[in-house]
């Protein structure tokens, strides 16, 4: 159930992020809604479905996008894999393992992105594309971690509830 649960709760992530977060632009970067949204769901501490959670994002996103659709899903299967390592090695901060894991998925994303961009023929400049897209996501995804984690940790609540001891 709690895997099912991602598909509206990505679905509308994905709705935000192309209708609203797009228009809000850092330089030439916008936020990535999705990203956050996957690495809050998988860093919190009672969540067991992580790679579905991935994989419906991965399908979601490349659907609207204009890259191949298996890049996204690479993507956020690597954001998955990263914040899984980081949520047992720094389980007990999660808001470091939050922060941490934001700024590597958003690395990660983009990097895979400016790669393919440039395989497929794209000529773009690496320092033009660090200081114009990646630098602002970046920071864009670092705004949105606190708001998204607390979202992501109330949904989680209702399909994680706490065990009592008695």
């Amino acid at each position: 159930m709690p895997a099912l649960i991602g598909i509206p709760i990505l679905a509308l992530a994905v709705i935000i992020q192309s209708s609203i977060l797009s228009q809000i632009t850092l330089l030439q970067a916008s936020a990535d809604l999705v990203l956050v949204v996957v690495v809050s769901w998988i860093i919190h501490e009672r969540v067991k479905a992580v790679w579905e959670w991935a994989v419906i994002a991965g399908i979601l996103v490349g659907f609207i996008s204009e890259l191949p659709m298996l890049s996204y899903l690479i993507g956020y299967l690597a954001v998955a894999a990263i914040g899984i390592a980081l949520k047992r090695r720094v389980w007990r901060a999660p808001l470091l393992a939050l922060f941490t894991a934001v700024f590597i998925g958003t690395l990660t994303m983009q990097v895979l992105i400016f790669i393919l961009l440039r395989l497929s023929g794209t000529v773009i400049d690496p320092l033009q594309a660090f200081n114009l897209v990646i630098l602002p996501s970046l920071l864009l995804n670092l705004l949105l971690a606190l708001p998204v984690q607390g979202l992501i940790n109330e949904v989680a609540a209702w399909f994680y509830p706490e065990e009592i001891d008695g």
